[in-house]
């Protein structure tokens, strides 16, 4: 268990009901990925971080968790930093590396490669999972 960093501002919250709206997440994370970023490659390059770890976290918590799942997006002294919270306080994340190739599973450890730091802790009502990203230099 570790906690995020402490938060300079909240710049954008999702409430995800199902897999189909992980696609409008995708595309806000890019906008907001992109009006951070000095050039359209740095900005890409943190857009498909971005992208792909907030779809692995916000995935998980509709399989495995309980409603509701909350995506929440921050800047954090420099980083940009992908909440997702939902109402399971019962159990914790858990990389699943032993299982077959293509069952599912790694989105936790493929978080961890692609995101500067990744934790999770137990909150009142559930758990939230997290995951940080340094903004490009301007």
């Amino acid at each position: 268990m570790r906690r995020p960093p402490v938060f300079d501002e909240e710049l954008a919250r999702w409430t995800i009901a199902g897999a189909p709206e992980l696609q409008f997440l995708r595309a806000e994370l890019q906008r907001a990925a992109m009006s951070r970023s000095a050039t359209a490659a740095d900005g890409e390059d943190l857009a498909e971080r971005l992208q792909i770890v907030a779809t692995e976290l916000a995935g998980n918590a509709l399989r495995h968790g309980r409603p509701p799942t909350v995506v929440v997006l921050h800047r954090s002294n420099g980083k940009l930093v992908i909440d997702v919270l939902d109402g399971d306080a019962e159990s914790g994340p858990a990389v699943a590396d032993r299982r077959a190739a293509g069952a599912g599973g790694l989105g936790l450890l493929l978080s961890e490669r692609l995101a500067e730091q990744v934790g999770w802790y137990p909150t009142g009502d559930g758990k939230l999972v997290w995951a940080s990203f340094a903004l490009p230099a301007r």
